[in-house]
């Protein structure tokens, strides 16, 4: 069954309704964002959920605040989507007893040696799509046929499509690309808000893939 994550949610309905809707992951951002939240928040929103697990987003937070933070929310998941080395990952690993996954903007082949060096320090990877300045949340596709070299680099992790999917493009992807998870955010919000009927009608696209 691919595995579904909701990402950027900023409010307790819509963790309630990502809870309710059997997705496996919610996403929150402590890196700086228009979706950012603090450790405090994440608590107050997800209060008596103990499912979907709870995945952190982070790019280039030191090493000692992931550790806080990942305390301080109760994070199952460390999402990095900044420099950090296969050390830092194997490293966090360690001291968290938690996932890390790492992301990676989708570029081409000339990321292919530093991306080799990840395998056995990551439990899955993350692609997004590639836009100057930004770290994640572009809200576009990229080339999906780019998925199997990934796969070729990184074998036996989990791989994660998110930039750009919604309810309308998810079906070709499951179809084509057989991913291990797909991660939304824009794609189902309205005017940049978390969309009910649009998570509702996300999830259901995927199930129907299942």
């Amino acid at each position: 069954m691919t595995q579904i994550k909701i990402c950027g949610l900023k409010t307790r309905e819509a963790v309630l309704v990502a809870a309710e809707s059997g997705v496996d992951y919610i996403g929150f951002v402590f890196a700086q964002s228009k979706r950012q939240v603090t450790a405090e928040e994440v608590l107050k929103f997800a209060e008596g959920i103990q499912t979907p697990k709870r995945v952190g987003v982070f790019v280039n937070e030191p090493f000692d605040s992931l550790l806080t933070v990942g305390d301080m929310a109760c994070l199952d998941v460390f999402q990095l989507h900044g420099a950090e080395t296969p050390e830092i990952c194997s490293r966090l690993k360690r001291a968290s007893g938690k996932q890390v996954w790492k992301a990676w903007q989708v570029r081409g082949n000339e990321q292919d040696l530093a991306i080799r060096e990840y395998a056995g320090t990551i439990d899955a990877c993350l692609l997004d799509t590639f836009l100057p300045g930004a770290a994640g949340g572009t809200g576009q596709t990229f080339q999906w046929n780019e998925i199997e070299r990934f796969r070729s680099l990184l074998p036996g992790v989990q791989l994660f499509v998110a930039g750009g999917l919604n309810s309308g493009n998810v079906g070709e992807l499951l179809e084509k690309y057989k991913p291990d998870g797909v991660d939304v955010s824009s794609g189902v919000e309205t005017n940049g808000v978390k969309d009910i009927e649009k998570m509702r009608l996300f999830i259901r696209k995927v199930r129907e893939r299942d």
